[in-house]
């Protein structure tokens, strides 16, 4: 790319004649980064449900040290002790073996002591909570909103005996969803920082367009989009193309290149045929996207600190945020595409329906700001950290299918496994990708192939919160 790239350019704000940064471009061409948790992962922040359920177990010893009843217990677990003469100190204490004066101990150390001397102690945990728990013990992974909607299910269907209805189990959920909330506070209050920032996923962002990416179906799209950018570059000091330069934090006085001269040695023709060849000296200005969405799944705010205060560049948080009242957390599940979700939408009880997704949504304009985004023009999907699972199938099958949709290009996970081989989870990524799709010709020529994706760069992972 021949401009360079500034987090905080310094030039004034450059506004078109309409007193906005947008560019009303007839034949636009947007991205959305849809952001997933294996985004704060790639950050090395500890979020996946698996990292929160540990870090609630943590918590125990020290309660347990200070417990002076032979039964300690919060509204998901219970700690009982039969023996009255036994008191939760001697039982640590046993456990602590050399490490001496009393300091929080992993506490597993503690359930496997307690489940030794089954005749003394015994801990019981509700029953989603147990789900949610055996699922960490046996995939070293769990999903809570999947469980939640299989539990779901399952009383609809009456073959389970944990619940006779659904008020239970929202009864867990939403105790879940509390703590849930508390502990990535903690994580958003003190460690998301603009220190966090990954230059190669900033960079990754707000890459110029690549014709490879785009689907078949696509190109008609794509090509009004460059004939129309073209055409602009007539005058590179309008106020439109200073515009887009501010919008995407280029300093255009580093700049060597001459747009203008570009567009006197190729006609419009050639220039589009360029571009499909892959030439490399194609100026990023006729290849920028005229706007891009960041569409937020996380509740944490790290997709934030990747929108620069000079940009107008939005970010949706379509499940809600942290500490904001006007726009709650949303958690549940969110699949009308499953065929039992019928089943449960003609039972005429609306308790089964209290954490669906799709109805909570309307609590908030998110939803309806996102449809009015991709109603505007062509769009290209960058997938940074989601799954693409089942419990957001109902939204990404909105997205994916829709007929402004021209390009989904995942960026997977990539690791080292212990015999030095590298492995990563592209084909699951397009395996779950697919699960949202209607039409599998349609996936097939919108999901970008593997030899033009990447990984989604990783740094170093950063310890849970004490």
């Amino acid at each position: 790319t021949m401009f360079q790239l500034f987090q905080r350019p310094t030039c004034p704000l450059l506004r078109d004649s309409s007193d906005g940064l947008h560019l009303n471009d007839k034949h636009m061409m947007n991205r959305i980064i849809l952001i997933g948790n294996g985004f704060d992962l790639a950050h090395g922040l500890p979020t996946s449900y698996k990292e929160f359920i540990e870090n609630y177990w943590t918590q125990w010893p020290q309660i347990l040290k200070s417990c002076n009843s032979s039964t300690c217990f919060d509204k998901l677990v219970t700690f009982s002790c039969r023996n009255k003469g036994w008191v939760w100190c001697d039982l640590i204490s046993q456990c602590h073996g050399e490490h001496g004066p009393f300091k929080p101990l992993p506490v597993k150390e503690i359930i496997e002591a307690i489940k030794t001397d089954t005749e003394n102690f015994s801990i019981t945990r509700t029953p989603f909570f147990e789900v949610i728990n055996k699922a960490v013990e046996t995939k070293n992974w769990v999903d809570i909103e999947n469980e939640y909607y299989q539990l779901l299910k399952r009383i609809v269907r009456k073959d389970t005996e944990l619940y006779e209805s659904p008020q239970g189990l929202d009864e867990e959920l939403d105790i879940v969803k509390s703590k849930l909330v508390v502990y990535l506070s903690e994580i958003q209050k003190t460690r998301i920082i603009p220190e966090l920032i990954n230059e190669d996923i900033r960079k990754a962002i707000y890459a110029p367009f690549k014709a490879k990416d785009i689907s078949v179906d696509g190109r008609t799209a794509f090509d009004e989009f460059l004939t129309e950018r073209w055409g602009k570059a007539q005058n590179a000091e309008s106020p439109e193309c200073k515009s887009l330069f501010y919008k995407f934090c280029y300093n255009r006085q580093l700049d060597p290149y001459d747009i203008q001269q570009h567009i006197k040695s190729y006609d419009v023709s050639k220039h589009i045929e360029r571009i499909y060849n892959g030439a490399a000296e194609i100026h990023d200005y006729f290849l920028l996207p005229s706007e891009v969405l960041f569409l937020n799944f996380n509740y944490t705010k790290t997709a934030d600190l990747y929108i620069s205060k000079s940009s107008d560049f939005k970010i949706n948080h379509i499940h809600g945020e942290l500490d904001n009242d006007k726009n709650p957390i949303i958690f549940g599940y969110g699949d009308e595409m499953d065929e039992d979700y019928k089943m449960i939408s003609n039972l005429n009880d609306n308790s089964y329906l209290k954490n669906i997704k799709s109805i909570r949504y309307l609590e908030t304009d998110n939803y309806r700001q996102l449809l009015q985004f991709i109603d505007t023009g062509p769009y290209q999907i960058y997938i940074m950290g989601h799954s693409c699972g089942n419990s957001d199938r109902t939204l990404l099958n909105t997205l994916f299918e829709h007929k402004n949709c021209v390009s989904i290009k995942p960026y997977y996970y990539e690791w080292t496994d212990e015999e030095g081989g590298h492995s990563d989870n592209y084909i699951e990524i397009i395996q779950n990708i697919s699960r949202n799709f209607n039409s599998m010709q349609l996936m097939r020529d919108r999901i970008v192939n593997k030899l033009y994706c990447r990984p989604l760069p990783q740094k170093p992972k950063v310890a849970a919160i004490e």
